[in-house]
């Protein structure tokens, strides 16, 4: 058995269980469910993919982001698009912060055709991450600063919808950056 969706309806209730390769035959009013994740450094930068040219948004800006696969949680999923697309290895990713208290449902362009998905967003920091990108999915990374981050997204020059209100999300992205307290409660549990 390979990798398989769960189909949701908007307001989150399970419709239907797929395999993979049947995303691109969902109905108008099936849904995915997604993550995406702020990496930050010390340097108040947010880690920035140009997604390769894989079937899914080619070219475009985007943050690790990624399906939930089979019966994965969405810290799970989160954890696993980390090590898979940026080789963060699981000692560091597990230190990543869930900052949506629920999905959101964001309906992305890819080539002419509306995918749906309710989106988990999370938070990543840290002063010594090592990025080894895969190449199938991540054509190049750069650190990009926090509030130009924040301008890409909000004027529509990444993936995500730019008719969405992402402040209370930028906020607490905002609120982790400025907040030492994850680094040195990381250092105190060695």
């Amino acid at each position: 058995m390979g990798t398989q969706y769960r189909v949701y309806d908007k307001s989150g209730d399970l419709r239907k269980i797929i395999d993979k390769k049947h995303e691109k035959k969902l109905e108008q009013n099936e849904w995915l469910k997604g993550v995406t994740c702020f990496i930050l450094n010390d340097k108040a930068e947010v880690l920035v993919e140009k997604r390769a040219n894989t079937e899914l948004t080619p070219g475009q800006l985007d943050l690790c982001s990624g399906h939930l696969d089979n019966d994965e949680t969405p810290t799970q999923a989160m954890i696993r698009e980390l090590r898979e697309e940026l080789g963060i290895e699981l000692e560091e990713a597990i230190n990543v912060m869930k900052i949506t208290p629920k999905e959101i449902p964001f309906e992305f362009n890819n080539n002419g055709r509306t995918l749906r998905f309710l989106i988990n967003v999370f938070c990543l920091k840290s002063k010594n991450i090592e990025i080894k990108q895969q190449e199938e999915e991540v054509a190049n990374v750069c650190w990009v600063p926090l509030e130009e981050c924040f301008e890409l997204i909000r004027t529509g020059q990444t993936k995500f919808p730019s008719d969405y209100d992402y402040e209370e999300i930028f906020q607490k992205v905002r609120e982790i950056c400025n907040n030492d307290k994850g680094s040195q409660n990381k250092e105190n549990n060695r």
